[in-house]
């Protein structure tokens, strides 16, 4: 991969974290739920996917980086799934327990 691919990715990666960013302060602000992580996973996957599939069919990358950049993206959407479970704007944990006790 050259540079210029290697800065591009990288930028890109900083916008899907901005993007992580973003969302979580909105959900502390106007709080949220679950339907925000599937926004989210959508953006990456209507604007950052196809241009990095396009990178890699012009043969900028390598498939073995493609999936290494969708990991990355797979990661921030757990992330931020995560940190809505922390904020309790996701309540799995007393969901599964009520479920066990039925």
């Amino acid at each position: 991969m050259d540079e210029d691919v290697k800065r591009e990715l990288e930028d890109l990666k900083s916008m899907v974290t901005a993007w992580k960013e973003s969302y979580i302060k909105l959900a502390r602000e106007e709080g949220g739920g679950e339907y925000l992580v599937e926004e989210y996973g959508a953006e990456i996957e209507e604007f950052v996917f196809p241009y990095v599939f396009k990178i890699m069919k012009l043969g900028g990358m390598e498939m073995w980086e493609l999936e290494e950049f969708s990991q990355f993206c797979q990661q921030q959407v757990l992330e931020f799934r995560e940190a809505l479970i922390d904020m309790g704007a996701i309540l799995v944990e007393k969901e599964e327990s009520d479920a066990r006790e039925v």
